[in-house]
């Protein structure tokens, strides 16, 4: 009949169960183990499928992890990777949140760039660029695999200073007088190749946020060209939203 309430049906045993364990989940630390199927299934008055649905859906969400004839355990929490960025740097961004970082050298060379890197950097093909590969590690646990070009004749002798102790973007600005103005940066999901998995202490099926990045100076010209692929377990992209004018 017009004007009668609506009877609103209850929400699914499984869901409200899973909103109990998020809530849980915030209040653990990482690689915590979680109770088990049979307790969660006395405490909370419900069946097995019930139980294992919502623990699937905090799986699927990156919250929690299982290991087989283990338990479920709560995941290593996720650092946000700031889509409006500024300019500082992943050094700068990370000290800002309280979080240590630290570098191993993979690679550190002049190199021609080549066709992608050329047209990025607005260069000839095979024009010399300062070719940087990095493995960084936040709190010790490895992050991602960062790979950098820069145009050799910008940054003569960068292929020399030591980058486990320095940030780059620190570095351009403070030696080479290079003023940051703005980038741009693209975000995909990859597969890890066993390489990459290795360096990572990641399984092969655990997928990769890669980002792809251009940095322009205030001159215009573009200075830095890099890849970072970072493990989807522990990366999530923050997209800053703001109202139309």
């Amino acid at each position: 009949m017009p004007g009668s309430p609506q009877t609103v049906a209850p929400l699914p045993k499984y869901y409200q169960l899973r909103e109990v364990l998020r809530e849980q989940i915030e209040l653990l630390t990482a690689d915590q183990p979680i109770p088990s199927e049979n307790e969660l299934c006395q405490t909370h008055g419900v069946s097995r499928i019930t139980v294992r649905k919502a623990l699937n859906d905090l799986i699927h969400e990156g919250l929690l992890y299982a290991v087989q004839g283990k338990g479920t355990f709560v995941a290593p929490h996720k650092f946000r990777v700031q889509w409006a960025q500024e300019t500082a740097g992943f050094h700068a961004d990370m000290a800002r949140r309280g979080l240590a970082v630290s570098v191993k050298v993979l690679e550190q060379c002049v190199i021609p760039a080549d066709d992608r890197t050329a047209t990025e950097l607005q260069l000839s093909p095979g024009a010399p660029v300062v070719k940087l590969v990095r493995l960084r590690f936040v709190d010790d646990k490895p992050f991602d695999v960062a790979t950098n070009y820069l145009p050799a004749q910008l940054f003569p002798g960068l292929e020399r200073e030591d980058f486990a102790t320095l940030s780059l973007y620190a570095l351009m600005r403070t030696k080479y007088g290079i003023q940051l103005d703005h980038g741009v940066r693209l975000a995909e999901a990859a597969q890890c190749s066993a390489e990459e998995a290795k360096l990572l202490r990641i399984k092969a099926t655990v997928p990769l946020l890669v980002i792809h990045s251009t940095m322009y100076d205030t001159q215009g010209r573009p200075v830095e060209h890099g890849v970072a692929k970072q493990r989807g377990d522990r990366a999530q992209v923050e997209i800053a939203v703001v109202a139309a004018k």
